[in-house]
C-alpha cells in the first residue's frame, strides 16, 4: 500500500513537471520602429495638448495606461523630426478619448447560453499641425481624425480586455499616421527628402 502511494505520488509530481507553460500575452505598446520617421523643415517641435480628459463615464482614457494622448505625443516626437534651420512645427491634440460603453444583451433563454459581446471600445484621435516657415514665408494647416472601435466577449480575462483596449488605440493612431502623412506629402515645402 506505501508503494502504491508513494509510485502514485512520484507520477503526480513527474506529470506537473512535464506540463506545458504557456506565456502570458503581452499588452501591445506603441513602437517607434512601426512608424518611419519624417524630416519636417522647421528648427522644432511643439505639442500642445488641448484635450482635456473628462474623467467621467463614458470616457474612460483616464484610468488607461498609456492614454492615446501619451501615444500621440510620443508618436509626434518620434515620427515628426525637425531637421531645418528654421520655422515651427505645431502638434494640437484636439482629441485623444477612449469611450467604453455596455453593449445590450437579448433576454431570451438561449441568450443565456452564448458568449455575447459585452463592451464596444471606440477610441477617437483628432489632431492639428501648424506649421510656419519665416524664412520661405510658407505655412500649412492640416487636420487628421481618426476612429477606431471593437467588441468584447463577455468570457474576456481583465487582461484580454486591457489588449483590446490597447489594440484599439494603437489602431487609430495608424489611422491618425496615415492622414497626416498624405497631408504633409501634399504640401509643399514642409517634408524634407
Amino acid at each position: 500500500m506505501r508503494f502504491t502511494i508513494i509510485l502514485f505520488s512520484a507520477f503526480l509530481f513527474l506529470s506537473g513537471c512535464s506540463q506545458k507553460i504557456y506565456d502570458e500575452p503581452k499588452i501591445p505598446t506603441f513602437q517607434n520602429s512601426d512608424y518611419l520617421p519624417l524630416s519636417i523643415n522647421a528648427r522644432k517641435l511643439v505639442i500642445i495638448q488641448n484635450w482635456k480628459m473628462p474623467g467621467k463615464k463614458p470616457f474612460n482614457e483616464h484610468l488607461i495606461s498609456p492614454n492615446p494622448s501619451s501615444v500621440i505625443t510620443d508618436w509626434a516626437s518620434n515620427t515628426l523630426m525637425p531637421a531645418g534651420s528654421s520655422g515651427e512645427l505645431t502638434l494640437d491634440i484636439r482629441k485623444a478619448s477612449v469611450i467604453i460603453t455596455d453593449i445590450q444583451q437579448a433576454d431570451s433563454l438561449t441568450g443565456q447560453f452564448t458568449d455575447n459581446q459585452k463592451s464596444k471600445i471606440e477610441v477617437e484621435m483628432a489632431g492639428q499641425i501648424m506649421w510656419m516657415q519665416p524664412v520661405t514665408g510658407q505655412t500649412g494647416f492640416l487636420d487628421a481624425r481618426s476612429k477606431s472601435s471593437t467588441t468584447i466577449a463577455e468570457s474576456a480575462s481583465p487582461l484580454e480586455f486591457d489588449i483590446a483596449v490597447q489594440e484599439t488605440i494603437l489602431s487609430a493612431l495608424k489611422g491618425f499616421d496615415g492622414k497626416f502623412r498624405l497631408e504633409i506629402n501634399n504640401l509643399d515645402g514642409m517634408a524634407l527628402p
